[in-house]
Order: C-alpha cells, then sequence, then structure tokens
C-alpha cells in the first residue's frame, strides 16, 4: 500500500453523509460528558466534597475532572491498538458503549450524606473509565472519517466531526443554562445536577445504533486485503515512530490547553469573578456557538492554505494576545464586556482544533495511525488539557493574579508553534491506496 499523496475521487455523497454523522456522534458524547462534569464543577465541589474550604472543594473537585485524563494514555494503547489491528468499527463501538456507560453511573450516585467516602471513590472511578473510553475515541473517530476523505477535502472533513465536539460543549452548557434557570438553587443541588449525566444513556444509544451499521474504512480494508495489518501496533509505534508521537503532542499541546481554558474553565472563572453561574454558563454559551462556526470554517481553509501555516499563526497570535485578553476579562465591569472577551478568548482555539486533526492524521502511516495518534493525543490530554483546569486555579491561587491563566495558555501555544515548524517539513500522507501518487510529489521522509 502506497503511503504517498495522490488525488482520490471523493466517495458518494450519501456514504460521507454516513461516515460523518458516525464518526461525529461518539466526539459529541465523550465532550458531552466531559463538559457537563466541568460545567458543573462549582456544584461538585460542594456536594462531594461537602467537608472542604471553598477554594479546597473546587481544586478536589478539578482534581477529580484531571484524573480522567491521567489514564488516557492506556486507553489510547488499548482502543488504538484495536482500531489498528482489528478494525477502526469495533473501536469505535466499544469507546462509545464505556463511555456513555460511565457517565449514566456518575448521574446515578449517592452523595457524601448517604455513602461518606465511597460517594467520591465512585466519582473517580466512573472519571477514570471516562478516561479510557476518551483515550481511543477521539483519534479513531478522526482516523475513520478521514480515511474516506481525499487530500483535497480532509480539512473539511475532520473539522465537520469535530463539530460534533465542539457542539456537545454547547450542548452541555445549554442543558446545565436551563436547569440553572428554571430550578432553585436547592433543586439543583437535590436532584438536578444528575439530568445532564442522565442524559448521556440516550445520547449512547443513538450512536451505538449507528455505529453498528458502519462499514470498515477503506483504508483498514486495504491493508487487510494485502496482508499489512500489524500484529503489534503499540511495539511498532514506539519503536518505529516515537517521533512521531512526539509531533502529535506537540501539536495537540495548544488543542488541549486552549480548549479546556476556553470553553470549560472560563465558567468557573467568571463565577470566581462574582458573576452568578447562569451568567457565566451564558458568556460560555455564546464563547462555543461563536467557536462551532469558526471549527466549520477553519478546515476548508486549510484544505486551501495548507495546515501548518494556520497552525503556526494561531500559536504565535496566542502568545501575543492571551495575557490581554486575560486581563481585559479579569476586569470585566459588566456582562456585556464579561461576554466579548470570553468570546474573543475562544477564537484562536476553536480554529486550531479545526485544523489540526487533519494534521494528526497526515502524519502518521496507515498500519498505525490509530495508535500513534491516540498515544499522542492522549499524552497531551493527560499531561496538559487534564490539568488545564486545576493548574490555571492554581496559579490564581499561589500568584494572586486572576491573569496567571493566561501563561498556561502561552505556554501550550509555544509548544504547537515548534510543532508547526516541524509539520512544515512532512509532506502529507495518502489515505487512498489505489490512487496514483500524483506527479512531482515526493514520498514522505521518515521523522
Amino acid at each position: 500500500m502506497s503511503d504517498t499523496p495522490g488525488v482520490a475521487a471523493a466517495p458518494p455523497p450519501a456514504l460521507m453523509r454516513r461516515v460523518t454523522f458516525a464518526a461525529a456522534v461518539g466526539n459529541t458524547v465523550e465532550t458531552y460528558d466531559y463538559a457537563v462534569y466541568g460545567f458543573l464543577t462549582v456544584l461538585i465541589s460542594k456536594l462531594f466534597f461537602p467537608g472542604s474550604q471553598p477554594g479546597v472543594a473546587l481544586l478536589s473537585a478539578f482534581a477529580v475532572f484531571g484524573v480522567a485524563f491521567v489514564v488516557r494514555p492506556l486507553g489510547s494503547l488499548i482502543f488504538g491498538s484495536i482500531a489498528d489491528r482489528f478494525g477502526r468499527k469495533p473501536s469505535l463501538v466499544a469507546t462509545l458503549v464505556v463511555m456513555a456507560g460511565a457517565t449514566t453511573v456518575i448521574g446515578l450516585l449517592p452523595v457524601p450524606a448517604t455513602v461518606g467516602v465511597w460517594a467520591p471513590i465512585l466519582l473517580v472511578a466512573c472519571r477514570l473509565l471516562q478516561g479510557l473510553a476518551a483515550g481511543g475515541e477521539y483519534s479513531t473517530a478522526m482516523t475513520y472519517a478521514a480515511e474516506f476523505t481525499p487530500q483535497r477535502k480532509r480539512g473539511a472533513m475532520t473539522s465537520r466531526v469535530q463539530i460534533g465536539s465542539v457542539a456537545s460543549l454547547l450542548l452541555a452548557a445549554g442543558v446545565v443554562l436551563l436547569l440553572s434557570a428554571t430550578l432553585s438553587p436547592a433543586a439543583m443541588a437535590s436532584w438536578g445536577w444528575r439530568i445532564p449525566f442522565l442524559l448521556a444513556l440516550p445520547l449512547g444509544l443513538v450512536g451505538l445504533y449507528i455505529r453498528s451499521r458502519l462499514e470498515e474504512s477503506p483504508e483498514f480494508r486495504a491493508l487487510e486485503q494485502q496482508a499489512q495489518v500489524t500484529s503489534s501496533p503499540a511495539k511498532e509505534s514506539f519503536s518505529r515512530h516515537w517521533r512521531l508521537i512526539v509531533l502529535i503532542f506537540g501539536v495537540a499541546a495548544f488543542q488541549q490547553i486552549g480548549y479546556y481554558i476556553a470553553f470549560t474553565y472560563a465558567q468557573s472563572y467568571l463565577i470566581q469573578l462574582g458573576f452568578t453561574q447562569k451568567e457565566a454558563t451564558l458568556a460560555t454559551v455564546i464563547s462555543i456557538a461563536v467557536a462551532v462556526v469558526l471549527v466549520a470554517a477553519g478546515g476548508p481553509l486549510s484544505d486551501r492554505w495548507g495546515r501548518w501555516p494556520i497552525l503556526l499563526g494561531l500559536s504565535a497570535a496566542t502568545l501575543v494576545l492571551a495575557y490581554p485578553l486575560f486581563m481585559a476579562l479579569s476586569s470585566a465591569s459588566s456582562l456585556g464586556v464579561a461576554i466579548l472577551m470570553t468570546v474573543l478568548l475562544g477564537v484562536m482555539p476553536a480554529l486550531y482544533t479545526s485544523v489540526a486533526p487533519a494534521t494528526y492524521i497526515e502524519v502518521v502511516p496507515a498500519r498505525v495511525r490509530a495508535t500513534v495518534f491516540a498515544v499522542g493525543f492522549a499524552l497531551a490530554a493527560a499531561l496538559l488539557g487534564g490539568p488545564a483546569l486545576y493548574v490555571s486555579q492554581t496559579l490564581v491561587r499561589l500568584t494572586g493574579d486572576n491573569r496567571s491563566p493566561a501563561l498556561f495558555l502561552m505556554f501550550g501555544a509555544l509548544l504547537s508553534l515548534v510543532a508547526a515548524l516541524v509539520v512544515r517539513r512532512r509532506p502529507p500522507q495518502v489515505l487512498a491506496p489505489d490512487v496514483a501518487p500524483a506527479a512531482g510529489v515526493r514520498a514522505p521522509e521518515e521523522v
């Protein structure tokens, strides 16, 4: 099978719609599950850590949010290896079942007043299961969608899948906002907080039905026909392609930190500035709504202009603008100003996250694509994305400076800026094995 860039005919539109929806639905469930916890962090801290001081309780809740990311690398090895050895479809089904199941259980958990210390322990256990599933969901879904798509449309396709991920943030924020607006604080603390988690069950069932009817990707079928499927994806990934894992980690750094600071931490941040939960969630909802539009636009632009120039430009812009944006947000005197600054804070992460997925896929050969992508992305999630809320809050507590979360955001942008320069040197991998190489295009070099 060739890994050389070429030009492929687009699959039938009806097939592409099914592929896009099937890939996006799992990302939607995954991100919804994570976002619901993030948007309810302040309330969860009071429910599951009632004996702690408010600041310590909030940090504890953020730590539980981050613990799901700790096991994502393990999940990436498990589900990435399944995708590279047995097919993309089995991995997609398995991750969805585990993710939706664990989230539904969170909605049924007893609180410490009922079972004592077992309540936070069970919460951590559910978050660990969520993390295992998330370790392979995003990468496998993006890989599956991209392997149906010719290179000239790959950015557009993966950004459409990414829309499901960002739109699920909007769904989660909308559900929390609706509940906060219609329920009293007592009702929200008593039983209302469970509703967003329990909604994962019908979402998961719909996704499971869709994914169970999938066909395998053409790229993986070609590997099977040519007896090129690897029997040891993890071993091959680390022995031959560890530099690619490092490269994907670097590209993912800004995506992970920017995504969780702009679209999850921002809500808690606004509450700490003195805005109500309803106001903070409203600002976040508007920011995410704008992000959905930007994600839809970013992928097609990368098909026209290339991936690395956009990644490089957005990383550089963040290095310059992150601190001034946090300065303006931290001193916002009205809800209107807070909403505007929250929206502007999300612009660069939104555009970046629409371009990055195609980049991950294009730098890795098909035999180990799902595993290398999953491991590199999961390591970035575990070391940067998961701790983003905790690190941001810790920086505020240690420095007393409400603008200090910008420093962590700038750190991620710096890592991704360097990675974008490395991506510049690598021609993209082809994802259409039956197509002859395009004239004048050389094969990609081994990193």
